[in-house]
């Protein structure tokens, strides 16, 4: 009825499992592992695309090194002449390897190491309880972000950045701020299951932290107020953003940049 052990197995002592954590513990000796000590977020001394991390850290109160390479232009503005001695040294070094020679990447002790903007900011994000409550919340907070995303890529297609032609710019600027990006809000606006400022689930999220960001922190308020006037979801959101207290003074403390 019972099988018999294999000979080889015979006299052996018999050992337990590890367990799932020790497990995942001992395989993680790569970039993968268990945070320790304070996190540090490595990128450019701009806002760029590793700003909604550093708004995360504002918005759950946690405290972070804020590390930057400094950089400068030949020709001002001139993005082909560009001068980044730090990074490139770092680069060389093989400091960026896990990030396919880009920044930013978030560290946390010898064994943490995490490339991509975005997954930066899906991590922090749950780590902080900004991901909403439920998995149906959270893939909600991700969709939201997915919009954002799409509005983003969509001003970058212009070709705004390095545009030489300051008549054909200022048209397609005008084009935008006027006409197509208030479009895109309005779609954004009808998508949003919240309507008491907050996107989803009724607390802060991930989503309204990179809402926020794309109204009142890619262009002047000067350029973007009017195109949302006519969304009271988004308005909601800015408004219950602006209200945070470690949101606003991140941004009063922040360094200055350009970009």
């Amino acid at each position: 009825l019972f099988a018999a052990a294999p000979p080889s197995l015979v006299g052996r002592p018999i050992t337990a499992a590890p367990s799932t954590r020790a497990a995942q513990v001992q395989r993680a000796a790569g970039p993968y592992g268990e945070p320790s000590g304070p996190f540090t977020l490595r990128y450019f001394d701009g806002r760029g695309v590793a700003e909604t991390a550093r708004m995360l850290f504002a918005v759950a109160g946690e405290e972070f090194e804020d590390s930057r390479y400094s950089f400068s232009f030949g020709t001002p503005g001139d993005f082909s002449t560009i001068k980044r001695e730090e990074f490139d040294a770092d680069k060389a070094a093989g400091k960026m390897d896990i990030a396919l020679g880009k920044v930013p990447i978030l560290e946390a002790g010898p064994d943490f190491q995490l490339p991509q903007s975005k997954a930066i900011e899906r991590y922090l994000a749950t780590k902080f309880g900004l991901m909403g409550s439920t998995p149906e919340e959270a893939a909600w907070v991700d969709a939201i972000c997915e919009h954002v995303r799409d509005v983003n890529d969509a001003y970058r297609s212009k070709g705004l950045f390095g545009m030489k032609d300051a008549e054909k710019k200022a048209e397609t600027e005008k084009k935008w701020f006027e006409e197509e990006l208030p479009s895109f809000l309005q779609k954004v606006e009808k998508s949003l299951p919240g309507s008491d400022g907050h996107a989803v689930g009724g607390k802060i999220s991930l989503a309204d932290v990179v809402l926020f960001k794309l109204l009142k922190d890619t262009w002047t308020d000067k350029d973007t107020t009017g195109t949302y006037a006519d969304c009271p979801k988004l308005s909601a959101i800015v408004a219950t953003m602006d209200g945070h207290e470690g949101l606003s003074k991140w941004i009063a403390e922040r360094p200055k940049t350009m970009f």
